[in-house]
């Protein structure tokens, strides 16, 4: 996070990684009211009375406003505008920023979750890290009435969490580590008989129940002294349980954590050469052991150069070294079309491999690198990590133990490795002139090279030992056999005469040359089709995108295609879907500026972005078909969507471009075509809802609810609100999603939209039906049913939302009534994935009223549906509810067949149900034959 607040503790502001002083302990004072309702306007003769109490000074509001503008003027850094501000409304003044930059908000929202998770070690997980948060006495230093005694408020708060977690750990069999933290509590809290109940049932688990009936004689004793009672009877129980050795006081057994061996290295480089030297220099650490530090080898030179190549050679030359597995990372650390990947993100994707569940992970990079390095700290690990950006970059990662080997590539040489890790240093240079030879034959057969010597020796001149130069040159060079290699050395070296190299670090360093020839040897039709594909905002292109990018027949298209291909100026990695190097698309992005008109390569993205958002559309309406269209413009000349003809064609079309959808939408935003994004969203929206893609799914429509605002078309504003409302509803964050779903709300109240009214209320249904707040999702449900007026599909959707709450508060006669007017209408108006859903809710409603069989019928029903409809989302919950009904009816083989399919959807997904169905599967032990 960039901008971060503090108040449990000194009150602070972080931007950046560092502390921005708030000023005197008065101007905090204020920073920490405007905090505590945070987005919320408090007047300003609130703050007055709530900074200096009951004798406020006369010149008070002058200090007031002061302090306000010191404060604003805080944001020093330029992006700090953006994510943070003070304004003045009529209600008063607000701080506004995202509520989990205040690490009171970010506790207070993970004892919720922690409160909430099924999933105890979710649980777990969300309790440490509140409590993490909480780093002395809240708003330290600082005194007022109103703040002394809100900060009581916050000890109960924050008393209530720990009391909380240690329950949770007592539960887990984590007993041993609670002796001593609740030894310490107890006696700050002498009279506290929860903390005793926790502290006793530690002792006693731990072996010590003299320890717990001393301490509770102790306790009953301050009890009688001070307060002249007993303890409670819960209290009392205990201790009688204590003294009889209950076995039901025994601990739970504590679950080992899986420990795996990760294989992460890409293969081994085809056609190596040459590099002896290299190898041998990173054979000289090999095996160092110095009793503290791990064996850290940075690899440093130029793009292009062969450093991950050099790394993935000598890493596979020594892999019996390396039995506890290698994990390995590309850090994108000079990638010119995606932002560099950050080392916490890095670290998740390690700590996954190293078997951590994805739930159990910190989300504090900190925490996250101190479980890192537990986890390796004893394990003879290779660790690659590729194309660093900097030291910073590749601190975090670095294990703390010496039994692991790290191999660092980047264009730096990371000199604050080599002073602050004992790192050892290998520049790579160009490869030597026998070594270019030997790539040139290896790529060209030693005949070729044999025939024209003079040629050759040209060719190593000019690429001057660059190996991606030669791979290049000898490309080009294969795919021409009728042609002589003097004819491709006088082409290198006429290019090489207009040399611009570039300073180091520079994305295109050392490369322009290669690059520049490469293209200048293309006809005008592949040189301008290579300038087109610069523009491309994913990480690669289908043919029949690129058809319409370049506005070419398909045929035409594929040929230029497979022309540079050959040229090695973009590659085919799957079935008609081809990407560039992230160098080569940085140049070829360069060239259709240079040589592009701003009209042309206006035009071209046209084509593009109306290929996604027309092909797109055509999907989304063949996975959900009854969902309203919206009006798309015409298509530009040139573009040519694709056309799938079923929903399943639909889901592989959605798989194989969501990534292309999501940066094409990214891109649009940048360049303020702000139709393409909401449009681009709107389309989306049920792909990514029923993959459970709900975090790609709510940042769609956040940069939908930017373009829309833009726009200024209420009806669009009204749509964005909606739509970002209930996808924020499906991510869990409900706070978010109401907020959206009032705004949307007020919107088409204004316009006096019923429609839009009534789709604004089934959201908000959804919302509160997610936190399990079914009477409240039922009243908006009613709300929606009030504003349609026929038999419509509507109708029935609402009506089986509304038997779906009614069951979960036990109306099942209700429910059940609902839910059948619900059938009869989706089957009317043929909606499949409709039925699957009111077949789901009967299915719920006949295993909670005993009717088992007619339950598998539902859900075998819901089922079948919803596999047609690829919503994987629903499949699994329709599965596991299926568990349980074969469960509830002995039958444990089929049980068990279905948890485990829907625990493999979930690993897919990377669901937050893989735990609670792995729970389920883990009752079964011992009712299996």
């Amino acid at each position: 996070m960039s901008i971060g607040f503090t108040l449990l503790g000194d009150v602070t502001i972080r931007s950046r990684g560092a502390d921005v002083a708030p000023g005197s302990p008065r101007q905090r004072c204020v920073l920490a009211l405007l905090l505590i309702d945070v987005n919320r306007p408090v007047s300003a003769q609130t703050l007055l009375t709530r900074v200096w109490g009951d004798n406020v000074p006369a010149r008070a509001m002058a200090s007031l406003y002061s302090y306000l503008s010191r404060l604003r003027a805080l944001r020093s850094d330029p992006g700090d505008a953006e994510r943070w501000d003070i304004v003045r409304t009529p209600a008063g003044y607000v701080l506004r920023t995202d509520s989990t930059a205040v690490d009171l908000f970010r506790f207070r929202s993970l004892v919720e979750q922690a409160r909430g998770a099924n999933d105890p070690r979710e649980a777990e997980a969300s309790y440490g890290r509140a409590l993490a948060l909480w780093q002395g006495e809240p708003f330290a230093g600082l005194r007022s009435p109103w703040l002394d005694a809100y900060r009581l408020t916050l000890a109960e708060e924050h008393q209530r969490a720990r009391l909380d977690h240690y329950e949770l750990l007592l539960n887990r069999g984590r007993h041993v580590d609670l002796v001593q933290p609740l030894t310490a509590l107890a006696a700050e809290q002498p009279l506290d008989e929860q903390v005793a109940h926790l502290h006793m049932l530690a002792l006693y688990r731990t072996g010590q129940p003299a320890a717990a009936v001393t301490a509770y004689g102790q306790l009953r004793q301050r009890l009688v002294e001070r307060l002249g009672v007993d303890p409670g009877p819960q209290l009392q129980e205990l201790h009688q349980r204590i003294l009889s050795f209950d076995d039901a006081l025994a601990a739970p057994p504590a679950a080992a954590p899986e420990r795996r061996t990760p294989r992460q290295l890409p293969a081994c480089p085809s056609g190596f050469v040459g590099r002896g030297d290299a190898l041998r220099l990173l054979d000289v650490g090999e095996g160092r052991v110095d009793g503290a530090a791990p064996d850290v080898r940075v690899i440093a030179g130029m793009a292009g150069v062969g450093k991950s190549w050099l790394a993935l050679q000598w890493a596979h030359q020594h892999l019996e070294r390396f039995p506890d597995g290698q994990l390995y990372v590309n850090l994108r650390g000079y990638d010119p079309v995606e932002l560099a990947l950050a080392p916490q993100t890095a670290l998740r994707g390690f700590l996954e491999s190293l078997g951590v569940p994805a739930q159990e992970i910190p989300y504090d990079e900190n925490a996250c690198a101190g479980l890192y390095r537990s986890l390796v700290a004893d394990r003879r690990l290779l660790i690659i990590l590729d194309n660093a950006r900097d030291t910073a970059h590749v601190t975090p990662l670095l294990p703390g133990g010496h039994a692991c080997t790290v191999l660092v590539t980047s264009r730096h040489r990371l000199a604050g490795l080599t002073v602050e890790n004992g790192a050892g240093a290998l520049p790579l240079d160009m490869l030597s002139r026998e070594e270019a030879r030997q790539l040139l034959a290896h790529r060209l057969g030693p005949r070729a090279v044999d025939a024209e010597p003079e040629a050759v020796e040209s060719l190593l001149d000019h690429c001057a030992g660059l190996p991606l130069a030669l791979g290049i040159a000898a490309a080009r060079a294969a795919g021409q056999s009728d042609r002589p290699l003097a004819a491709l050395a006088a082409e290198l070296s006429e290019a090489l005469s207009r040399l611009d190299a570039l300073e180091s670090g520079e994305p295109t360093i050392g490369l322009r040359a290669v690059l520049e020839t490469s293209y200048r040897a293309l006809d005008s039709g592949n040189a301008h089709a290579l300038a087109l594909l610069g523009l491309i905002p994913g990480p690669d292109i289908s043919l029949l995108a690129a058809a319409s990018l370049i506005a070419l027949p398909l045929a035409d298209a594929r040929v230029v295609l497979r022309r540079l291909e050959s040229a090695s100026l973009v590659s085919r990695h799957r079935q008609d879907r081809y990407r560039m190097h992230d160098l080569i698309h940085l140049y070829a992005a360069e060239c259709g500026a240079q040589d592009l008109s701003e009209e042309a390569r206006n035009a071209a993205l046209d084509r593009l972005f109306g290929f996604y958002v027309h092909t797109s559309h055509t999907a989304a309406a063949l996975l959900h078909p009854h969902r309203a269209t919206v009006s798309l413009p015409s298509l530009p000349p040139g573009c040519v969507p694709d056309s799938p003809t079923d929903s399943a064609a639909a889901q592989a079309w959605m798989r194989a471009e969501r990534a292309c959808l999501i940066s094409a939408q990214a891109a649009a935003l940048t360049q303020c075509r702000h139709a393409v994004v909401w449009q681009l969203a709107y389309a989306l929206d049920p792909f990514l809802q029923r993959q459970g893609a709900s975090r790609e799914n709510v940042a769609s429509w956040r940069s939908a609810l930017a373009a829309a605002d833009r726009i200024a078309v209420p009806e669009i504003r009204g749509l964005a609100h909606q739509r970002a409302g209930q996808a924020l509803a499906y991510a869990g964050d409900h706070s978010a999603a109401v907020t959206e779903l009032t705004r949307a709300l007020e919107l088409f109240e204004q316009l006096e939209d019923v429609d839009g009214r009534m789709r604004t209320h089934r959201s908000l249904a959804i919302a509160w039906e997610q936190q399990g707040c079914h009477a409240e999702a039922l009243t908006h449900l009613e709300r929606a049913l009030s504003l349609i007026d026929d038999d419509t599909l509507t109708r029935g959707h609402v009506l089986n939302a509304m038997g779906w709450c009614q069951a979960h508060l036990g109306d099942f006669a209700r429910a059940q009534e609902h839910c059948t007017q619900a059938l009869a209408l989706v089957d009317r108006h043929d909606d499949h994935h409709g039925a699957a859903i009111v077949r789901d809710s009967l299915g719920y409603i006949a295993h909670r009223t005993g009717r088992h069989e007619a339950a598998l019928t539902h859900y075998r029903a819901a089922l079948g549906l919803f596999r047609g409809a690829g919503d994987s989302r629903q499949e699994v919950a329709v599965l596991r509810d299926m568990g349980d009904v074969h469960k509830a009816l002995h039958e444990y083989e089929q049980a068990r067949l279905a948890w485990t399919k829907a625990l493999d959807l979930s690993r897919a997904q990377q669901r937050a149900t893989i735990a609670s169905l792995q729970q389920r599967l883990g009752s079964l032990t011992g009712r299996l034959d």
